[in-house]
C-alpha cells in the first residue's frame, strides 16, 4: 500500500481538500493580514489602477504586486467572494505540495516522497497559512520552486535549472521581495561550499541568461512604481518593510533566541516526534561533513539540513518575528522528516504529540470557560459570547473520537507507525480545518463581515476607530477612512467604545458596533 502510486496521489488528493480547500468559502477574512491584502486588491478596481496596490486611499507597499494580480484575476473571474480571494493560495499550495511529492520521489523514493507530501499537506501551520488570501503561499512555492532548481543543478551540472531558479527567484521577488533570493541564495551557497564546489555555484550566480530571466521578470513593476512613487516607494518598501523589519520589532511582534525552536514543534504537529527522529539522525546525516556525499538521499538530506538550519538562524536573529516565517524553511526539514520516517519505531514518541494538542483542543471549551472572567481586554469576552453555537456535541464528538483513533493506534500493533500516521495526520487537519478555524473565523472576524454586508447598502461615509480591521471594507465595497468621527458617518468601533460616543446603533455583535454618529449637543 505504501508503494503505490495510486495510494500515494490519493490520499494526497484528500489531505490537500481538508488542509487546503476545507473552510475557503465559509470562513470570513481573518484581519489583518487576509483583509489588508483583499483590500488593496479591491482598491484596483474601484480606482482602475493595477500598478500600485493601495488601501483607503493610502499606498501599501508592504508587498510586491503579484499577489494582487493573482487575486483581481480570480475575483474578476469569480466575483468578490472569500473563496475567489483565496484560491491563488489554494492553487499555489495544492501546486507546492505536488513539487514537493515530485521532487522527494526523484531523489529519495516513492514512499519517502508521500511522507513529505502528507507532511506539508497536513501540518498545523502550513495548512493554516496556505489558505489565507495573502502573499506568502505563492512566495513559498516559487521559493521552493528555486531552491529545487539548485539541487537539481547540483547532481546534474545543467545550465537550465540555473534558469529556472532565476525564473522562480524572478516570481517570488515579485511576490514578497528580496527573502526570495536571500534563502536560495544562501542555502545553495552553504550547501555548494560544504561539498567542495564552491566554483559552480560562482558560476551558476553569474549565468547571464539566468540574470536577464529574473530582470525581466522582476524588475519592471519595480521601476514603473519608482516613477511613479519616487523615495517614497524606496523608504515604504526596502526601508521599511524589509531592513527596518529585520532590525527591529514591528508591531510587537518579537521573540527570543528559542521562539523559532518551539514554533518548529508546534508548527508541524501532527508530525512533531518526527522533528525529534530527525534530530536523533542528524550526527549520521552529518558523518565526513565536507566534500561529495556518499549517496542522493544523503546529499538532499544534508542539503535540507542546511536549508532550514539557515532560514531558522536567519529569523532568529530578525527583529520581527513571525511563526509563518519559519516556513521558507520548513521544506528542508520536512525531506529530512520524510527521509527517516518510514523507518521509525517508536510509537508513542510520534503519538504523543498530537495526542496532547487533541486533549488541548478538546478541553478548550472548559478551559474558556473556568477562566471567562480572567479574559483580557473585554471586548474579547463580547467576542465569545456565543461560543455554545461552536463548543457543542459536535465539537466533543469530532475531537474525542479523533483522540480516541490516535491513543488505539498507539496500542495496537496490527498496523506499522508510518501506516498509523495517515489517519492520525488526516484526522488532526481536519479537527484543525473544519472546527478550530471555523469556530475563531466565525467568532472574531463574523461579525465584522456582518457590520460590512451592511454598511454596503447605507449611505454616508465608512469611519474604523480604536481598531484595524481592513475587511469591514471590502465587506463593504467602500474606502474607510482612519479619522475622528462627524455627524453622520457609519462608525465600526469596539462596544466599550461606543458607550460613549453619541449616536444610533445598527448593529451590535461581538464587541463590535455599527452606528449612526450623531450630534455631539
Amino acid at each position: 500500500m505504501l508503494d503505490s502510486r495510486r495510494f500515494h496521489l490519493i490520499v494526497l488528493a484528500v489531505a490537500v481538500a481538508i488542509g487546503y480547500v476545507w473552510g475557503i468559502a465559509s470562513l470570513p477574512l481573518f484581519d489583518l493580514d487576509e483583509g489588508a491584502f483583499t483590500g488593496a486588491t479591491w482598491a484596483m478596481f474601484e480606482r482602475g489602477d493595477f500598478l500600485t496596490p493601495y488601501l483607503n486611499e493610502e499606498p501599501r507597499f508592504a508587498k510586491p504586486v503579484l499577489i494582487y494580480w493573482l487575486q483581481a484575476a480570480s475575483v474578476g473571474v469569480f466575483g468578490f467572494t472569500e473563496w475567489a480571494f483565496r484560491l491563488p493560495s489554494v492553487l499555489a499550495s495544492a501546486a507546492w505540495v505536488g513539487l514537493i511529492y515530485a521532487f522527494a520521489d526523484r531523489y529519495l523514493g516513492g514512499r519517502s516522497a508521500f511522507f513529505a507530501g502528507l507532511i506539508a499537506a497536513t501540518s498545523l501551520m502550513t495548512t493554516v497559512v496556505g489558505k489565507a488570501a495573502i502573499s506568502d503561499a505563492v512566495l513559498l512555492l516559487f521559493l521552493t520552486a528555486a531552491v529545487f532548481a539548485t539541487f537539481n543543478h547540483w547532481v546534474s551540472g545543467e545550465r537550465r535549472w540555473v534558469r529556472w531558479a532565476y525564473l522562480a527567484m524572478g516570481l517570488g521577488f515579485l511576490t514578497k521581495g528580496p527573502v526570495a533570493v536571500v534563502i536560495p541564495a544562501l542555502a545553495s551557497f552553504a550547501f555548494y561550499l560544504v561539498t567542495a564546489r564552491g566554483r559552480d555555484w560562482w558560476r551558476a550566480v553569474l549565468d547571464w541568461q539566468g540574470i536577464l530571466i529574473f530582470l525581466a521578470v522582476a524588475l519592471p513593476w519595480y521601476i514603473a512604481v519608482w516613477i511613479e512613487h519616487g523615495q517614497y516607494f524606496i523608504d515604504e518598501f526596502f526601508l521599511k518593510n524589509n531592513v527596518s523589519r529585520f532590525d527591529e520589532p514591528m508591531e510587537g511582534h518579537s521573540g527570543g533566541l528559542w521562539y523559532y525552536p518551539v514554533v518548529t514543534l508546534v508548527a508541524l504537529l501532527p508530525f512533531t516526534g518526527a522533528v525529534l527522529t530527525a534530530l536523533r539522525y542528524l550526527p549520521s546525516d552529518w558523518q565526513a561533513a565536507y566534500g561529495k556525499p556518499a549517496s542522493l538521499p544523503l546529499a538532499l538530506r544534508r542539503f535540507g539540513w542546511i536549508w532550514f538550519g539557515l532560514t531558522l538562524l536567519l529569523f532568529s536573529f530578525s527583529g520581527t518575528k513571525l511563526p509563518h516565517y519559519l516556513n521558507y524553511g520548513l521544506v528542508g526539514l520536512m525531506l529530512v522528516m520524510a527521509s527517516h520516517l518510514p523507518h521509525i519505531r517508536h510509537r508513542w514518541l510520534h503519538l504523543v504529540p498530537p495526542a496532547l494538542f487533541l486533549l488541548f483542543v478538546l478541553l478548550l471549551p472548559w478551559l474558556v470557560e473556568i477562566n471567562f472572567d480572567q479574559i483580557k481586554p473585554s471586548y474579547v469576552q463580547d467576542m465569545l459570547a456565543e461560543r455554545d453555537r461552536f463548543f457543542g456535541v459536535s465539537w466533543y464528538l469530532i475531537v474525542g473520537g479523533t483522540l480516541a483513533l490516535v491513543i488505539a493506534a498507539g496500542l495496537a500493533r496490527t498496523w506499522s507507525l508510518p501506516k498509523v500516521m495517515i489517519p492520525v495526520a488526516l484526522s488532526c487537519a481536519l479537527v484543525v480545518n473544519a472546527l478550530v478555524l471555523n469556530a475563531v473565523g466565525q467568532m472574531q472576524q463574523g461579525p465584522v463581515r456582518d457590520a460590512g454586508l451592511m454598511a454596503r447598502d447605507l449611505p454616508g461615509p465608512l469611519v474604523m476607530r480604536d481598531m484595524n480591521m481592513p475587511s469591514f471594507g471590502v465587506y463593504a465595497q467602500k474606502v474607510v477612512e482612519r479619522r475622528e468621527v462627524r455627524e453622520g458617518d457609519l462608525l465600526l468601533t469596539r462596544s466599550e467604545r461606543a458607550e460613549r460616543t453619541p449616536g444610533e446603533v445598527l448593529y451590535a455583535k461581538g464587541g463590535y458596533v455599527l452606528m449612526r454618529v450623531g450630534s455631539s449637543d
